[in-house]
């Protein structure tokens, strides 16, 4: 009985597809946020709030939340690098929110210069001398349409096996951005081999978990494989909305060819990929 319910259940997934964002790993922009992610991906969340209400809480209490599931699922919880007073009145599950205290880190709303991004390759440069038309960038005779998600039958045949993989550059030494302009690249490539393009993080979020997970002593390159491989598990037995649309008020400044291929654009925290037909 249980199985066939396991079955019902997957195959009404797929036949119902999702919004992707609901994917816990897509949302999760620091390192907390990824442990609540493995969690639930274990079903170990009991006693946890909702991931939208984990997210509003500071480094302090995510942490104190987060101590004891951690622990019991052998998952390794370094304690936050910038401490702060926690408040009075931890969150319940279901319940009251407790709001994050100003002097708390927390993913910065405003995304930075994406200078560092047009180093990948010399000639690259912002989308000033393009124009936006619908869901398409034309440059030229070059044409650079919007991309969403793709359901899994459109993808490659090894595209959600154990062999893919992330596979980001570990830091040599050098210029940080630079490195990190290539390693963003690469976590683009990956994230549209498997479907999810249109709930990447913008290079600003990207650069903030890199920031996060050093402060912590944790490898980057590690915690981007562990993310790919549960996105690669949930994709594998979710459906996806395969609509895609650039917002009408997107500005092309905030537009930047990071391949001869690709624009990435952000518009209010969210990420655009536009791809040459």
């Amino acid at each position: 009985m249980k199985i066939s319910r396991c079955i019902f259940f997957a195959a009404f997934l797929i036949a119902h597809p999702v919004d992707a964002s609901q994917f816990c790993f897509a949302l999760a922009t620091t390192y907390y946020e990824q442990v609540y992610c493995q969690l639930q991906a274990k079903a170990q969340t009991k006693g946890l709030p909702p991931f939208n209400q984990f997210k509003k809480n500071n480094e302090v209490v995510q942490a104190s939340l987060l101590k004891r599931p951690a622990e019991r699922n052998g998952i390794k919880l370094p304690a936050p690098a910038h401490k702060a007073q926690p408040p009075a009145v931890i969150i319940a599950p279901q319940k009251t929110i407790t709001k994050p205290q100003a002097s708390a880190q927390r993913a910065p709303t405003n995304e930075p210069d994406p200078a560092p991004l047009r180093s990948v390759k010399a000639e690259s440069k912002n989308a000033s001398g393009c124009e936006l038309l619908g869901n398409q960038i034309h440059c030229g005779n070059r044409v650079f349409k919007s991309l969403g998600n793709k359901a899994n039958h459109r993808l490659a045949k090894n595209a959600l096996s154990i062999d893919n993989k992330m596979a980001l550059p570990s830091y040599q030494g050098g210029g940080l951005n630079q490195y990190l302009a290539r390693a963003y690249v690469q976590y683009i490539d990956k994230m549209c081999d498997i479907g999810l393009c249109g709930v990447t993080m913008t290079y600003g979020k990207f650069a903030y978990l890199y920031q996060d997970l050093q402060s912590k002593g944790l490898d980057f390159p590690q915690r981007f494989e562990i993310m790919y491989g549960f996105l690669k598990k949930d994709k594998a037995s979710m459906g996806v909305s395969e609509s895609s649309g650039a917002p009408k008020n997107l500005s092309l400044d905030k537009c930047v060819e990071i391949t001869d291929m690709r624009y990435v654009c952000d518009h209010q925290g969210r990420n655009y990929i536009f791809e040459m037909q």
